[in-house]
């Protein structure tokens, strides 16, 4: 594994790490069409986005992608009838792409590919997409201890 953090021509390459975090969930069909339409579906469930941490998770080998909310102390009740999961912590490579919506989210693919040839990954955990900000998004890739 290189030496972090590193530079690419898509964005800076660090290792950082992550802590279990208990999210709300729900999961589609992994593929663009079914991916698109499902943000909007998930985001309308909550009463405001404000102070939220979305992300999507991709299981290797799986077919599903798993749209998340870290949980809020107003999620406490859970009424939204979304599932509960955990994102798992640990060690991740991380590609922060930016630039404008939506064509930065065109990148994020590349990104993943960039970041499975830097290191050998955790097949155990999710490949993760963590949207901080319109137009900015951290790509996280599992990696082995």
């Amino acid at each position: 594994m290189s030496d972090y953090p590193e530079r690419h021509a898509l964005g800076r390459i660090d290792v950082i790490n992550l802590k279990d975090l208990p999210a709300l969930s729900r999961d589609v069909p992994l593929d663009l069409p079914s991916i698109q339409a499902g943000w909007p579906d998930f985001e309308h469930a909550f009463d405001s986005l404000r102070g939220r941490r979305m992300m999507g998770l991709v299981y290797g080998g799986s077919h599903i992608y798993r749209m998340c909310s870290i949980r809020l102390d107003r999620d406490a009740a859970n009424s939204l009838g979304l599932d509960e999961t955990t994102i798992p912590g640990g060690a991740y490579l991380r590609l922060r792409l930016r630039g404008e919506a939506p064509e930065v989210y065109g990148h994020i693919g590349e990104a993943f590919d960039v970041l499975f040839g830097s290191a050998d990954h955790d097949s155990s955990r999710p490949q993760i997409e963590s949207y901080r900000r319109e137009g900015e998004v951290d790509c996280l890739l599992p990696i082995l201890a």
